[in-house]
């Protein structure tokens, strides 16, 4: 996979250069530009792996669909070239987006974004390398956080405390509301989507901090999933405690959301 990603970096870079320069012309209209750029990119760079000649020429029309209607909707005074380290990435890394919607459409979301002159300058090139380091779940999940970072989610960890009172074991971490996981294709995963999210910076939950108000916590502390991991017997003495945190969406995170899943 990693020579497959090496030989489509290197050929797709001299066509996108090419293409680019036809793209600042000043006679050439952005929109049309784009949209016949993809698939002839894709098409010329994958020329020896008809695997992906098939799947990433697809996904490229697919993409190059969702990107005309969010275009459209931007006003035709607003529309501006894209900038080429934001748009280049964007195009080579489309065409591993074949299976998954939601991944597809973040692309489609930020290169619509970068051709807007409303949120051409929010867009972070960065914001190309985070699309391609989260899942389609952990892109649901940013979807429904709060657009604030003065907005606090609740989570906790659920811990076993020793009778010695010395020491204590945590057995559940990152334990959310139950409508967080339900939108989840892999709930289980939920605690490693969480952490990987505070990694790339776009969520943040900070040590030895929590909620004040208790009340916060009651729907994640009487969920069956939390009272199906305390039904599990412990050793005389030790009993179930409750680690309460909050998680809140960083400014990093915020201007992502802003510009790569908000339409």
């Amino acid at each position: 996979m990693d020579e497959i990603k090496s030989i489509i970096a290197g050929e797709t870079e001299g066509v996108l250069t090419e293409a680019y320069k036809d793209l600042l012309s000043p006679s050439v209209k952005p929109i049309g530009t784009m949209l016949s750029l993809l698939p002839r990119t894709i098409r010329l760079a994958l020329g020896k792996w008809e695997k992906w000649i098939v799947n990433g020429e697809e996904s490229l029309q697919l993409t190059a669909q969702a990107l005309r209607v969010k275009v459209e909707k931007i006003p035709e005074e607003k529309q501006c070239e894209p900038e080429p380290y934001v748009a280049v990435p964007a195009i080579q890394q489309i065409a591993y987006c074949f299976d998954s919607e939601v991944l597809r459409d973040m692309y489609a979301n930020l290169l619509a974004s970068s051709m807007n002159t409303d949120k051409k300058w929010t867009v972070h090139p960065s914001f190309v390398d985070v699309i391609k380091q989260i899942t389609p779940d952990e892109a649901k999940l940013l979807k429904t956080l709060p657009r604030s970072s003065k907005l606090f989610i609740p989570l906790v960890d659920l811990k076993v405390s020793f009778d010695n009172k010395v020491g204590e074991n945590i057995i559940a971490r990152n334990i959310v509301q139950d409508y967080l996981y339900d939108i989840c294709e892999s709930p289980e995963n939920m605690s490693s989507y969480l952490e990987n999210l505070e990694r790339l910076k776009l969520i943040k939950i900070p040590e030895d901090q929590y909620i004040v108000d208790d009340s916060r916590y009651s729907k994640i502390n009487e969920s069956a999933r939390v009272l199906k991991l305390k039904a599990t017997p412990l050793p005389e003495g030790n009993k179930y405690t409750i680690g309460k945190k909050l998680l809140y969406v960083t400014d990093y995170g915020l201007s992502f959301i802003r510009c790569c899943i908000d339409e």
